[in-house]
């Protein structure tokens, strides 16, 4: 086989766990419980129970294509292997020990050959949305129950990400917010450079300012690095002053210019346009999380993002080059993209830290009500081959299967792969 080790050792997993071999370990060996994959760190299985030579073993087990590997990964040092109690292997090369010496034994995995290089083709081909024939051909409920479990895995995972900002927050969940907020406006190549800016300028900080939308520009323009190089009026002025002041008062050491790209984007997607159209929607009342947390449709989130920048934005898409009048605001796009990637997972992610089911259903509820990211690339190669997304909901089951399963070959992870593997 001329897949990687690591992939070779994820298709053992499932050869293993779905009982897919002809044979395994020799006459002395019976397999008594095949156990449960581990989700974790670690040997790859638990609570395997096997007898060898009429004695019973129970406990975790590692997996590698040749027994040799175990030293190439140093398990023999590693104290964390001790418990290993089997070595699931396709090539019994060596004797294995524990770092006190004891054997460890291996059990030789036997499994068609066709198998393999059904495995080998599906990694092939696992970014040409080869898949995409079976799941258009399949039933609408089990092509419906996939997708779903698609969608809630990639809800989750936002969840652990969410929870890794709420703590770095100190548990604030309006600071936890606010850094999301930036990061899902800044979408793209910029996504790092309006997290920064939100770790730069706190939540806190912005709420002193709140009295004045040009405050909360200058201090957000100015700390982004976006003030000083931008060509000069009345109101650019205007806001490089009021941020020396504000500068110095909370010890914001401004991030550098060139840590933005300005060159991509239409006009009204350019950071400068989009950080005063935040700080507008954090200066329009009282702005905080629960706002969000009580969103029950997708109307309800675009009223809460409905506020559009100052004045000045009016005839201007930037500094000192006026332009045709039109109010500035978020348009449909971006409300859609900050329902997906902000508000659901936010109010899921709060669902489940407070152990409310209703919350986490209405986050599902409201991903159904949003239209699918058709405009995002992978969204439209599966419609193309077939699958079209009637909604959000079921677009980021799609992501989540392109990104986390096809783009890094994990098809002996993925349900729709284990289908094409398994069948006869």
């Amino acid at each position: 086989m001329a897949s990687s080790a690591g992939k070779i050792e994820e298709l053992i997993r499932l050869v293993w766990c779905r009982q897919l071999y002809t044979g395994v370990g020799g006459p002395a060996f019976g397999v008594i419980g095949h156990g449960r994959a581990n989700p974790g760190e670690g040997m790859e299985l638990l609570d395997v129970r096997f007898e060898l030579d009429g004695t019973v073993y129970r406990g975790p087990a590692a997996i590698h294509e040749y027994a040799s590997d175990w030293y190439k990964h140093a398990h023999h040092e590693d104290p964390g292997y001790d418990h290993c109690v089997l070595n699931l292997v396709v090539h019994d090369d060596a004797v294995i020990c524990r770092a006190d010496g004891s054997v460890i034994p291996n059990a030789a995995i036997v499994f068609p050959r066709e198998l393999a290089e059904r495995y080998e083709r599906l990694l092939g081909e696992s970014g040409s949305y080869r898949c995409g024939a079976l799941l258009a051909g399949m039933p609408v409920v089990k092509r419906y129950n996939l997708l779903t479990e698609l969608t809630c895995e990639r809800l989750e995972r936002k969840y652990d990400e969410f929870l890794q900002r709420y703590r770095q927050a100190d548990n604030n969940w309006n600071e936890a917010f606010y850094v999301s907020l930036f990061r899902a406006v800044g979408a793209g190549s910029n996504r790092e450079s309006y997290e920064r800016l939100a770790r730069t300028v706190s939540f806190t900080q912005i709420c002193r300012v709140r009295e004045s939308v040009a405050s909360a520009e200058a201090l957000l323009l100015g700390a982004a690095g976006l003030l000083e190089a931008e060509p000069s009026d009345d109101y650019s002025d205007k806001l490089r002053y009021e941020f020396k002041h504000l500068s110095r008062r909370f010890g914001i050491v401004p991030m550098h210019r060139n840590a933005w790209n300005l060159r991509s984007g239409r006009p009204d997607q350019k950071p400068v346009l989009r950080i005063a159209e935040l700080a507008a929607l954090l200066v329009s009342g009282e702005f905080f999380f629960s706002r969000l947390v009580n969103c029950k449709t997708q109307r309800d989130i675009r009223q809460v993002f409905s506020a559009s920048a100052s004045e000045y934005w009016t005839t201007h898409y930037c500094f000192g080059q006026p332009s045709g009048r039109s109010v500035k605001r978020f348009g449909d796009m971006m409300l859609d993209n900050l329902g997906i990637n902000l508000v659901v997972p936010m109010i899921f992610a709060y669902g489940k830290i407070t152990g409310n089911e209703e919350l986490k259903e209405r986050a599902i509820g409201i991903l159904e009500e949003i239209r699918a990211e058709n405009h995002i690339r992978i969204v439209r190669e599966w419609k193309t081959h077939g699958v079209a997304a009637d909604n959000a909901f079921f677009s980021q089951g799609l992501l989540e299967l392109t990104r986390e399963y096809c783009e890094k070959k994990r098809c002996a992870y993925c349900n729709i792969g284990r289908i094409v593997l398994c069948s006869q």
